[in-house]
C-alpha cells in the first residue's frame, strides 16, 4: 500500500513538472478580424510575426484567424462565441455595448484614427459638405468606415440618405471601383489609400472634423465572460501581440519575411526584392505607424503606449453619442478594462532581438 501511495505522489509531482514547465496543452483562441482578407496591416505585426517568430508558443497559446466583413461583424464572431477576441473599432465596440451585447474592450491596438474621405485628384469635391447627392464607397455596411462615413455626413449637417453609400472593399478593390467611376469618393483606412495609390489612384483627403483627431480605431476587445475566466491567457496573447509589434519597428526587413513566410498570398512573397513586396513593405510601415507613437522611433521610450487613457475613451464615447452610434452616452467602465495591462507588459524590450 505504501509503495502505491509513493507511485502515486510520484506521479503527480511528475504531472506538475511537466504542466508548470510548459507541456500544458495551449490555448487556443480564434481572433476575429474586421476585413475578408489578409492585408499587410495588424493581422502581420500582431499575428504573422510573433507566431513566427515562436512568441505565442512561449506563451502557450495558439491563435488562428477569423477573417469578417468589419469590425460589426467581428464583434458579432465574438458575441456568438465563433470567436474568442476581435480586432475592432472603437465605435463600433461602444455600439455594441450600447446595445447590450457583452463585451469588454482590454487592449489597444491603434493610437490614432486612421479613417478618411479621399476624392480622386482634380474632383470638385473640395469638402465633406460637397458629397452631397454624390456616390461614396465604404469597405462594407459592417466596418468601421461606414459609421465614419456617417459620422462625418451628421457632423457636415448631411444625412445619410443625402448620398449614395456602396460598399466597394478596400485597396485594390477600392481602387478598381474609383478607376471603373462606380464610386466619386471613398472612406476607408490610411494603409488601404495607399494601397488605393499603389493602384494608380491619387488622392485628395477631405478634411475631416476636428474632434477626430483625438479618436483612435482599433482595440482588442473580448466577452466579458472570457475576461472574468480567462485573463491571463488574453494578457499572454496581447503580450505576444505588442512584442511582434516592436520586433516590426526594430526589424521591418525581417519582418516582412516573416510575414510572407506566414501569409504567401501576400503582394510579393514570390519575390522579395520586387515591387509588390516594395509595396507591401510599405503599407505595413504605414499601419504600425496607426499603432506607434510619431514622436519616438524608439521603441524603448515608448512606455505603455497603448493603455488608451480614460480621457480617449471618453473621447470616442462622446463623439459615439453625438453622432448617433450610440443612444445612451456610455462610460468609460462600461467598454474598457486595463486592469491587465501590467501583465501584457511584463516584458523585456532588451530581449526582443533579429532571428533570421
Amino acid at each position: 500500500m505504501k509503495a502505491v501511495f509513493i507511485h502515486a505522489v510520484v506521479l503527480l509531482n511528475a504531472f506538475l513538472f511537466f504542466t508548470l514547465s510548459g507541456f500544458a496543452e495551449p490555448v487556443h483562441f480564434v481572433l476575429a478580424l474586421a476585413r475578408s482578407t489578409t492585408t499587410p496591416a495588424e493581422e502581420t505585426f500582431t499575428y504573422a510575426i510573433p507566431k513566427q517568430l515562436g512568441y505565442f508558443q512561449e506563451e502557450n497559446i495558439n491563435p488562428s484567424l477569423l477573417f469578417t466583413d468589419g469590425s460589426t461583424a467581428a464583434l458579432q464572431a465574438v458575441a456568438s462565441g465563433s470567436a474568442d477576441i476581435a480586432y475592432a473599432s472603437s465605435a463600433n465596440i461602444a455600439a455594441a455595448v450600447d446595445k447590450g451585447v457583452p463585451l469588454k474592450a482590454f487592449a489597444g491596438i491603434t493610437v490614432r484614427w486612421p479613417y478618411f474621405i479621399g476624392v480622386p485628384k482634380g474632383s470638385t469635391i473640395k469638402s465633406i459638405a460637397d458629397l452631397k447627392g454624390k456616390r461614396v464607397g465604404v469597405i462594407s455596411l459592417a466596418s468601421a468606415s461606414y459609421a465614419d462615413l456617417r459620422a462625418n455626413l451628421k457632423i457636415a449637417g448631411l444625412k445619410e440618405n443625402d448620398v449614395t453609400i456602396v460598399p466597394v472593399g478596400a485597396g485594390a478593390r477600392a481602387a478598381a471601383a474609383l478607376n471603373a467611376k462606380d464610386i466619386d469618393a471613398v472612406d476607408s483606412y490610411s494603409d488601404s489609400f495607399t494601397v488605393m495609390r499603389q493602384n494608380g489612384v491619387e488622392f485628395d483627403l477631405l478634411q475631416r472634423p476636428e474632434e477626430m483627431n483625438r479618436l483612435f480605431s482599433v482595440t482588442m476587445v473580448t466577452s466579458q465572460k472570457i475576461f472574468d475566466d480567462k485573463p491571463h491567457e488574453l494578457s499572454a496573447f496581447a503580450r505576444a501581440a505588442y512584442k511582434g509589434m516592436i520586433y516590426t519597428k526594430l526589424y521591418p526587413d525581417s519582418a516582412l519575411k516573416l510575414a510572407f513566410k506566414e501569409f504567401p498570398e501576400l503582394g510579393g512573397s514570390d519575390n522579395p526584392t520586387g515591387q509588390d513586396a516594395k509595396n507591401t513593405a510599405e503599407a505595413m510601415a504605414i499601419a504600425l505607424a496607426d499603432s506607434t507613437p510619431a514622436d519616438k522611433p524608439d521603441p524603448a521610450s515608448w512606455g505603455k503606449w497603448l493603455d488608451i487613457p480614460d480621457e480617449r475613451w471618453q473621447a470616442v464615447l462622446s463623439f459615439a453619442h453625438q453622432t448617433g452610434s450610440t443612444e445612451r452616452l456610455l462610460h468609460v467602465k462600461d467598454v474598457w478594462n486595463n486592469s491587465l495591462m501590467p501583465e501584457i507588459y511584463n516584458f523585456d524590450i532588451k530581449a526582443i532581438v533579429k532571428k533570421d
